[in-house]
């Protein structure tokens, strides 16, 4: 009987190892902030990044958090890009580059040609605010500003649209 019940548990924790995890109890509040200039990337602190998340309600907003150091931040680069193109006037994409030097963050967002809004994370209080445990972590708002999915490590293309879709209706 011991062993069965070992087995259950063990089917019980890999279960809940697969769903997607909970998304931190995250609200923007604060006064509302332009967002920044494509191709931009000012430094800004988490009342900052609330007040732009806060400016953009009415509109989906896809936030990727990055860094440039993660490997698996570079090969989503170019699919953020799409996606920012794609849905230009329906939804934002916004990176947060965070944990990361300022100067080797503009030298990626310039390798990739990255022209979407982008802010760095000077004090780190952005990725504790928004529950970061894994770069690249992406983060989707709806258009009242809730948090309604968080993707923890790569996206695909597919799996982006499909979440900018459902934040579109």
């Amino acid at each position: 009987m011991l062993p069965a019940v070992g087995v259950v548990a063990a089917l019980l924790i890999g279960v809940a190892a697969l769903r997607e995890p909970t998304p931190p109890d995250f609200q923007a509040s604060g006064q509302p902030r332009p967002l920044p200039a494509e191709g931009s990337m000012p430094a800004v602190d988490e009342a900052a990044f609330e007040g732009i998340l806060v400016g953009l309600r009415g509109t989906p907003v896809v936030v990727n958090v990055w860094a440039s150091w993660c490997a698996p931040c570079r090969t989503e680069m170019p699919l953020l890009q799409r996606a920012a193109e794609n849905y230009r006037g329906e939804a934002v994409v916004l990176g947060v580059a965070s944990k990361d030097d300022p100067g080797a963050a503009r030298r990626f967002l310039d390798e990739f040609e990255l022209t979407y809004p982008n802010v760095f994370d000077e004090t780190g209080r952005i990725r504790v605010a928004l529950g970061l445990t894994a770069y690249p972590t992406t983060y989707v708002f709806d258009r009242d500003g809730e948090l309604i999915s968080t993707v923890r490590g790569g996206i695909s293309e597919q799996r982006l649209a499909t979440l900018i879709e459902e934040a579109l209706r």
